[in-house]
C-alpha cells in the first residue's frame, strides 16, 4: 500500500451551522485520514493523506465516504490537478523563478498549458512526466499516479456538467 495525498472539494446541498458537526460526521465515516477546511459555510475542502492500493481507490473512497457522511454533497473538484507556475514550484520545492526557466528556456518544449491566461496552468502530471522524462528530475511516482487520477476525475465530473447543460439547452 501507497500513501497518497490529494484535496478534494466539495459543494454542500446546505450550509452548516456548526463546523464541528461536519468534522465529526466526517471522522465517523472513515476521513480520519484527512484534514478538513470549512472556509466557507456551503462547501468544504478535505486534504487527506490516504493508504490505498492506488491513486484512484484512495480518491474514489475518500469521496465515498464524504458522501455517506454529509447527504447531498457533490464533488467538484480533487487535486492536484490544474496547476500554475506557483503551485508547482511549490509542489517540487522548487522557486518559482526556476520553474519559470524550466517553462520559458527549456531546449525541449514544456508542455502546453490547459489553460492560456493569467496566469497559464497546466495539468500537473503532463510537467511532472516532462521534468521526468526530459529533465531527469526524480519525481514522485505516488505523486504522478495522483495527479493523473485527480485530472481523470475531474475530467470525469466536467462531463457530466457538461452532459447537464447539453441537456437543458436542449429543452
Amino acid at each position: 500500500m501507497t500513501v497518497y495525498e490529494f484535496k478534494l472539494i466539495f459543494a454542500l446541498s446546505e450550509p452548516f451551522d456548526d463546523p464541528d458537526d461536519v468534522v465529526n460526521a466526517l471522522f465517523e465515516a472513515g476521513c480520519d485520514d484527512a484534514i478538513v477546511g470549512v472556509g466557507k459555510r456551503d462547501r468544504i475542502a478535505l486534504s487527506f493523506s490516504r493508504n490505498a492500493t492506488s491513486a484512484g481507490q484512495a480518491i474514489a473512497s475518500a469521496a465515498r465516504e464524504v458522501r455517506e457522511a454529509l447527504d447531498g454533497a457533490e464533488l467538484i473538484e480533487a487535486k492536484p490537478d490544474l496547476v500554475n507556475l506557483s503551485d508547482m514550484a511549490e509542489i517540487l520545492g522548487y522557486t518559482r523563478q526556476n520553474m519559470q526557466k524550466y517553462a520559458v528556456n527549456a531546449g525541449v518544449p514544456f508542455p502546453f498549458p490547459a489553460h492560456v491566461g493569467a496566469p497559464d496552468v497546466w495539468h500537473l502530471y503532463d510537467v511532472l512526466l516532462w521534468l521526468r522524462d526530459e529533465k531527469g528530475v526524480v519525481v514522485e511516482e505516488s505523486l504522478v499516479e495522483t495527479s493523473l487520477a485527480a485530472a481523470e476525475v475531474n475530467a470525469r465530473l466536467q462531463s457530466e456538467r457538461l452532459a447537464i447543460q447539453q441537456r437543458r439547452v436542449a429543452v
